[in-house]
């Protein structure tokens, strides 16, 4: 999926630089930023840290599965 992002310029001239220090692509570089901010490793699987109170895993998983269905779907504002 494609997507549109403001950034200060300098820190999109540092995010650059050091992908191309690291000798990767600057669409690598912020994915690899986001998953590690979210937790989300290789495999994109994602686990609750710990789970709200009273709610039991098997509904968190169904909460997950219905965000990633969520995400999924593409708004027409996505496509600016």
């Amino acid at each position: 999926m494609k997507t549109t992002i403001e950034l200060p310029d300098d820190l999109f001239r540092e995010a650059k630089a050091t992908a191309a220090r690291r000798g990767t692509h600057l669409k690598d570089l912020f994915r690899e930023a986001l998953e590690r901010e979210l937790g989300i490793g290789q495999n994109r699987s994602r686990e609750w840290p710990v789970p709200p109170p009273d709610i039991p895993i098997e509904e968190l998983r169904k909460i997950d599965e219905f965000i990633e269905e969520a995400f999924e779907q593409i708004e027409p504002e996505d496509h600016l």
